[in-house]
């Protein structure tokens, strides 16, 4: 098992000149879809790809920083005070496959979410917030367990059954190396954002990563 850090990369910024991202709609097949979807980037290289092929959430370490600069470039550093953290969030992996990802509104600042689970001594359900739909979690034994996605509030929903179990050791450790992966992504924004010439470089990559501390 392994918890790793993604962001949310919207293609359709860094597509080619009048080539629009694909419709999934018009291309139910996912592989075809999937290669119609590479097509339509251009600026940034194609040397990584999305953590998993229906969504643009990408791994913060397959990044590089040229990927990097590219992206930051996007935004608009003059307006500070409105400056959110990137859309994305925790994603775990097991063989190779995605089987929990951060959902709608969830950002890169939402380890902290994850961090509650360790927190957290009763071994009632509770809401691990990931955006929406969430997931629900439940400590026993020394074990972890996490819902199915979920539209419904905890107190809406009756027998929550869960659909994976990990150890509560093994996700201290996987969220331990996480957060420092974090720290180094903020190092990093931070450095090219410097280079960039960009005005209180070092908060702002604080506030891109979810690592900005308002006291």
């Amino acid at each position: 098992m392994k918890l790793t850090n993604v962001i949310e990369i919207c293609p359709i910024k860094y597509s080619k000149e009048g080539y629009g991202l694909p419709d999934n709609s018009d291309i139910p097949d996912s592989e075809i879809w999937y290669k119609e979807w590479q097509k339509s980037v251009f600026s940034l290289n194609s040397n990584f790809n999305p953590i998993d092929k229906d969504s643009y959430l990408f791994d913060i370490e397959v990044i590089d920083d040229n990927n990097l600069e590219i992206i930051l470039q996007g935004f608009q550093f003059d307006e500070f005070e409105n400056i959110g953290s990137f859309d994305g969030g925790i994603a775990l992996i097991e063989n190779n496959k995605a089987l929990v990802l951060p959902t709608c509104c969830g950002d890169i600042g939402n380890i902290k979410e994850w961090k509650k689970i360790l927190e957290n001594k009763t071994e009632e359900w509770d809401e691990l917030w990931i955006g929406h739909p969430w997931i629900f979690y439940k400590k026993v034994n020394g074990k972890v367990q996490l819902s199915d996605y979920s539209d419904e509030s905890l107190k809406d929903l009756i027998n929550i059954q869960p659909v994976l179990e990990i150890d509560e050791l093994e996700l201290k450790i996987e969220l331990e190396k996480a957060e420092k992966q974090l720290i180094n992504f903020k190092n990093r924004i931070s450095k090219i954002l410097e280079k960039m010439e960009v005005k209180k470089f070092d908060k702002i990559s604080e506030m891109l990563t979810g690592l900005y501390k308002t006291t």
